[in-house]
């Protein structure tokens, strides 16, 4: 068979170009898809958009076909693993990481190799999403794994938890893992995730060296103080390419932190914050004492109001003091589908602070939109409820808080209510007084992980479609109560959906 020079020239082209980092210009965006698994859902769509197009594209341009088919079936056959099911593919943490990834690399790549001397652009009409993406699902893994204690080997077999959730992943993924980790400075983890790259590591592995699996290796251990591992690393990968400029740059300094470490030992590490129980709580070990179930009960509750003593709603205490219950069943499926329907093109990134001072942090990883009365009917029907369901007035209330929770998705044990400078108001852009009461409702189930806990009282409750919690933030006298400290655990499986509705204003028919 005689291969013409332009087809040597074509494949010398394609090689070259997947070697390298294909650069292209881009314009900037702040989407931050990891912040929902709704959103991330919708890159599945994204994904399958680009594939449509792609295939078009090859249709064109003979030449490229059989490279581009094996891109295309190499990238379709993961998404039809990850369309069958969407939620849970979006939302574990190794699957949603190589989805972003794949947008944010190898797509680009992609796209750069079809603008290659064409007119024909590959189009599609959502944002893409960016390295900060791939820099928050990684996190967000990592987060994952410090709340449940998941092991790296494991989680890159597919296997959480004793479920498989995914296949074997391959070196040059765990190698990416451990590269964004970096970025983050979550060294720890990018430690276990380059030596789980190691392991994997053969010569048929595409994709990465060795070499750049060490020099990874070596600088992570370094930032954790770990600096004669790290130059053993270093001393291997100079013995693999004795001319390794990275390897060359980073070996005297070194030899000198060994040293200095010798002499003058490490300083301590940064504490964590304590939570006390909140780790175990999330993972549902931290058990209360049989005298303490004893003085809680289950019943209907009918006496607060006329509309009670036809509809009793399922009450279930969680806690006497501070007073936390648990009302099971209050929402039906069709009120959560519209208030999903109308809540996701709200959805922006949830921040921290009051409204003079709100900011994106990494103690919430969350997306939420806001609804009042005016926006649907079923938004009223649900206020209506909620004056039946805690006896207060919801003319003080906030407005309605949906939130979506993303891979990892969490927030840190806090308080709702507020703690003004002294001479000051509390929410002065609210001008409703603090934060009498919360309740949080439940719009999905969630397959592992997600729970609502309170460290400071033992109480943790996994979150159930329909279901709402209740619970005061203040003592009857008005002051604050530092018992009803709360958190939203990491979501390891499934799409957290939920909305909250802070009370402002003490009302005439307050629970004793």
């Amino acid at each position: 068979m005689v291969v013409s020079g332009k087809v040597k020239l074509f494949a010398l082209t394609v090689s070259s170009w997947w070697l390298c980092f294909g650069l292209w210009s881009v314009q900037t965006v702040h989407a931050e898809y990891f912040s929902s698994v709704e959103q991330m859902r919708q890159l599945l769509k994204l994904e399958q958009t680009l594939i449509d197009n792609l295939e078009r594209y090859i249709k064109l341009h003979e030449q490229k076909i059989e490279f581009l088919h094996r891109q295309r079936d190499l990238f379709g056959k993961e998404l039809k693993e990850g369309l069958k099911r969407e939620v849970e593919y979006a939302s574990n943490p190794t699957s949603a990481f190589l989805l972003v990834n794949r947008l944010v690399t190898d797509w680009e790549r992609i796209r750069t190799f079809m603008e290659m001397d064409v007119g024909v652009k590959l189009q599609n009409k959502t944002e893409m999403p960016t390295g900060d993406d791939a820099v928050g699902v990684a996190e967000g893994l990592a987060r994952l794994q410090e709340m449940y204690q998941l092991d790296t080997k494991a989680m890159a077999s597919g296997k959480v938890l004793d479920r498989k959730l995914g296949r074997q992943l391959k070196t040059a993924e765990c190698y990416e893992i451990a590269n964004k980790l970096t970025i983050a400075t979550n060294y720890r983890y990018a430690v276990s995730w380059y030596r789980e790259a190691l392991r994997l590591w053969t010569t048929d592995s595409p994709g990465v060296s060795k070499v750049e699996v060490m020099n990874g290796l070596s600088y992570a251990l370094s930032q954790q103080g770990e600096y004669e591992e790290a130059l053993e690393f270093t001393n291997k990968v100079l013995k693999l390419q004795p001319d390794n400029q990275r390897a060359l740059a980073s070996k005297d300094p070194l030899v000198k932190w060994i040293e200095y470490k010798k002499e003058y030992g490490l300083p301590p590490p940064v504490p964590d914050n304590n939570y006390k129980n909140y780790p175990s709580l999330c993972r549902g070990d931290y058990q209360r004492s049989a005298e303490e179930l004893a003085k809680l009960s289950c019943r209907y509750e009918h006496n607060r109001t006329p509309f009670l003593r036809i509809a009793p709603l399922k009450l279930e205490e969680l806690n006497h003091d501070p007073f936390i219950v648990v009302y099971h069943e209050v929402l039906y499926d069709k009120e959560i589908d519209t208030l999903l329907t109308i809540s996701k093109p709200l959805l922006q990134r949830s921040m921290v602070g009051d409204d003079l001072k709100k900011k994106v942090s990494k103690t919430r990883t969350s997306s939420n939109g806001w609804l009042d009365d005016v926006s649907h009917p079923v938004v009223r029907t649900i206020t209506r409820r909620t004056e039946d369901m805690t006896g207060l007035a919801m003319t003080a209330a906030e407005q309605l808080q949906v939130g979506n929770y993303g891979v990892g998705g969490h927030y840190l044990p806090h308080h709702d209510y507020g703690m003004p400078e002294e001479g000051k108001e509390v929410y002065p852009a609210i001008g409703k007084g603090n934060r009498i009461a919360t309740v949080m409702y439940y719009l999905s189930d969630v397959q592992i992980g997600g729970a609502t806990v309170f460290p400071e009282l033992g109480v943790g409750i996994f979150p159930s479609k329909g279901s709402a919690i209740f619970w005061y933030n203040m003592h009857a006298n008005g002051t604050v109560d530092p018992r009803t400290l709360h958190g939203a655990c990491p979501v390891f499986v499934g799409s957290k959906w939920g909305k909250s509705i802070a009370c402002d204003q003490l009302s005439s028919h307050m629970l004793k």
